[in-house]
């Protein structure tokens, strides 16, 4: 399938790269990568991402080129939807914007049904988008430049904890190999994806202080509403690592945050250290995910939605509150 969505992107000279709203280090690595892989080969790319980017990804090399706004439509020859495989997950704007576009691959490493993209590479055997980029760039013997490998290896980095995580496979490492003998420098990157930042830790100790404790410490449930992040002087992008915190408590097997949107409703993430499928939760609740990391949006009020996932995590757990 590589070959195939490789073969797809050759035969376009103006692409629009999209990847999922309120990006990680996984669709922001994979939007920028794959941006300046196609432009090294002459391609016009213009990368779009809706919600607000983390501070610890500023430093991606071509950042400056990220947008939030969309190109003409009569100009896009082809998109490429990364990270995510439904476009309604990169927002309304560039779900409305998509079904006008020609044609559209879809790269992405998370499980849910799969409804678009010609051809559409969906395989949630892979521990991050970039790394199936990293390989597909490898085999169609693409060059591989500086940026577009630092961006890559950000990306794989991230979503494997920073190659902690049960995913971190003798796949991903040899894929990091080849990422760093192109030019990206792990401890540069590192310096800044992990850099301390207070304001975060501040707001990640009153999560933790107020989070339920259930089934005999087994699921751990945060929440934050809209006027925590006001209080703390604070916004989405400092609850980014909040969630693997909570699964990192001695004892908790599930960990839930749950937190409010400005735009209405609530996105919740699920992580497990693996004997309990969040992701089976998260799409049987519209959202999709992995065996051990998911999530979801819901139209509902922050307690509302928190009960909810509460009730679904147990009974997932064969657990009682």
């Amino acid at each position: 399938m590589s070959r195939a969505v490789a073969q797809a992107l050759m035969a376009a000279k103006r692409l629009l790269v999209v990847s999922h709203y309120d990006p990680d280090g996984d669709a922001l690595g994979a939007s920028l990568g794959l941006s300046h892989l196609l432009r090294t080969q002459g391609k016009q790319v213009w990368v779009y991402s809706a919600g607000p980017i983390p501070e610890e990804y500023e430093f991606l090399p071509g950042m400056d080129q990220v947008s939030d706004g969309l190109p003409p439509l009569k100009e896009v020859e082809m998109a490429a939807l990364l990270d995510c495989h439904q476009p309604e997950r990169a927002g309304a704007k560039a779900a409305e914007f998509l079904a006008g576009v020609p044609r559209a691959v879809v790269v992405d490493h998370h499980r849910g049904p799969v409804e678009y993209g010609d051809p559409a590479w969906v395989d949630a055997g892979y521990a991050a988008t970039c790394l199936m980029l990293a390989e597909m760039a490898l085999e169609a013997g693409w060059e591989i430049s500086p940026a577009a490998a630092t961006c890559l290896f950000a990306g794989l980095q991230t979503d494997t904890g920073s190659f902690r995580y049960s995913n971190a496979t003798p796949r991903a490492f040899r894929a990091a190999a080849k990422l760093v003998e192109a030019g990206a420098d792990p401890w540069a990157v590192s310096q800044q994806v992990y850099a301390t930042r207070v304001k975060r830790l501040r707001l990640l100790a009153r999560v933790l202080e107020r989070m339920a404790v259930l089934a005999g410490g087994r699921l751990a449930v945060g929440q934050v509403s809209l006027i925590d992040l006001a209080e703390m002087d604070a916004d989405s992008r400092d609850l980014e690592d909040a969630v693997e915190a909570i699964r990192g408590v001695p004892g908790v097997e599930v960990a839930a945050l749950v937190r409010e949107m400005k735009t209405g409703g609530v996105k919740a993430s699920m992580r497990s250290r693996g004997g309990v499928d969040v992701a089976a939760v998260a799409i049987a609740l519209g959202g999709g995910g992995h065996k051990s990391a998911a999530g979801m949006r819901m139209d509902l009020s922050l307690a509302e939605a928190r009960e909810l996932i509460i009730s679904r995590l147990l009974k997932a757990m064969g657990a009682e509150a």
